[in-house]
């Protein structure tokens, strides 16, 4: 007897111990800035900097996160989710991230890559059949019933790179209009009738000529959807959110954490204001319209590769500190560092196809080739991505750097800098 109860002892502390390493292992690990080569007093600074510019009307608020070789040595709030209501912003807030789901669809259908379920030369249409008989605009600026025969089929390849020839619908000229005439973003459509709907649409271009910024990444859930046999927003929290701890990173904000987030905020007249009824919103299209600021509080049908996710800065730096330890967080792989390392790479000059701006661009990222050609104390080999509400990341293998920051401005006056300004005062405050 005395045996089997030092047996159920030992085996209550083994268990324990367990439980209280798994604890730790879903917390966020932190460290002292001048642990890891940071100037605290140069980190601290961000926060003032954004303080001033809530102060001066400039921003409603933001939310920063630092970290380096896997801990966050700066992670703060300032200001606030809504300027009319004065509602404080918290670390926790959450956020609409817009195309920062792109990466997030990317890494997902990489997975289903690595198991050897898809090759990235074959045509989207062996996958989608309803892609077989696209046609491309004869002139790009052209009449947009005055279309040609593709010279070959979209591949794979070409809708994780955006050279695929769609555009993104999300503008007002003739062209761009096809996308919402056409129903392409209806909130009540599922990825499958997406699919269908943008069949119908010529592309803008011949696959493979150009980089265009598009909505290719809706047809990468849809192929998520297809070889895995799971619907995209399920196979996500099955084989991302919920192994990684991204607990609420969802397409909604669900009714218990709505009141969490962010409202999106514009210019009008030269004050920052929230988009409202009251308010009204910046000309434009779909993403400037009231419902669709507002269909992140529902849980709508279609779960979008493109746009259609809501987070906050701890979830999102869980997904990309992941992608910069090469494909593992927390004990878990999800993508070999190859994998990784061949997403990050630049898939567009050996093609002799210009990147955008001054970036290359792989499968779901920008990849820096130049610092000195983006104007920017960033690193070679760093790649990123951003969001249409000001939203964005990047990652520094280099200098094993991890910065996110989350807000909420569309059309608000400067807030183009945003991002720039970030960079210069992380980089400022990495002193070793």
């Amino acid at each position: 007897m005395r045996m089997l109860a030092g047996k159920s002892v030992f085996a209550g502390m083994v268990f324990a111990l367990l439980m209280a390493g798994a604890a730790i292992a879903g917390e966020m690990p932190r460290a002292k800035p001048e642990k890891l080569g940071f100037s605290a007093e140069r980190l601290d600074y961000i926060d003032k900097f954004y303080a001033e510019k809530v102060k001066n009307g400039e921003m409603a608020g933001v939310v920063t996160l630092v970290a380096r070789r896997g801990k966050v040595v700066h992670f703060n709030a300032v200001g606030f989710t809504d300027v009319e209501t004065q509602q404080e912003m918290e670390t926790d807030t959450l956020f609409r991230i817009y195309s920062m789901t792109k990466p997030i669809a990317s890494t997902a259908l990489m997975m289903l890559y690595e198991e050897g379920r898809f090759q990235l030369y074959e045509p989207v249409s062996a996958y989608i059949p309803e892609f077989k008989n696209l046609r491309a605009l004869r002139d790009p600026e052209g009449p947009v019933d005055d279309t040609v025969p593709l010279e070959r089929e979209p591949t794979i390849q070409d809708i994780m790179r955006h050279t695929s020839g769609f555009s993104h619908g999300l503008g007002t000229d003739d062209y761009e209009n096809l996308y919402t005439e056409a129903g392409v973003f209806d909130p009540d459509g599922t990825l499958e009738e997406m699919m269908t709907k943008l069949s119908k649409i010529p592309l803008k271009y011949q696959p493979g000529t150009r980089f265009f910024y598009s909505l290719s990444p809706e047809i990468q859930a849809r192929l998520v959807e297809i070889i895995s046999g799971m619907p995209f927003d399920e196979f996500l929290e099955q084989r991302l959110f919920g192994p990684l701890g991204m607990d609420e990173t969802d397409f909604f904000a669900p009714a218990d954490s709505v009141d969490r987030l962010a409202a999106v905020h514009w210019s009008k007249n030269g004050e920052l204001t929230t988009f409202s009824e009251e308010n009204g919103h910046p000309e434009g299209g779909v993403l400037f319209q009231l419902w669709s600021i507002d269909s992140f509080a529902e849980d709508n049908a279609l779960k979008s590769g493109s746009f259609g996710l809501v987070s906050k800065a701890e979830d999102y730096w869980r997904f990309a500190q992941m992608m910069a330890n090469g494909g593992e967080f927390e004990g878990k792989r999800y993508l070999s560092p190859r994998t990784v390392d061949f997403m990050a790479s630049d898939h567009l000059a050996a093609q002799g196809i210009e990147g955008p701006g001054s970036y290359g661009f792989g499968l779901g990222f920008a990849v820096v080739e130049d610092p000195a050609a983006v104007r920017a104390t960033i690193s070679k080999g760093a790649f990123y991505w951003s969001g249409a509400a000001a939203t964005q990341f990047w990652i520094d293998p280099e200098e094993e750097l991890v910065v996110v920051a989350m807000t909420q401005h569309m059309r608000a006056d400067g807030i183009g800098a945003f991002w720039g300004q970030l960079r210069a005062m992380v980089y400022a405050a990495l002193i070793d």
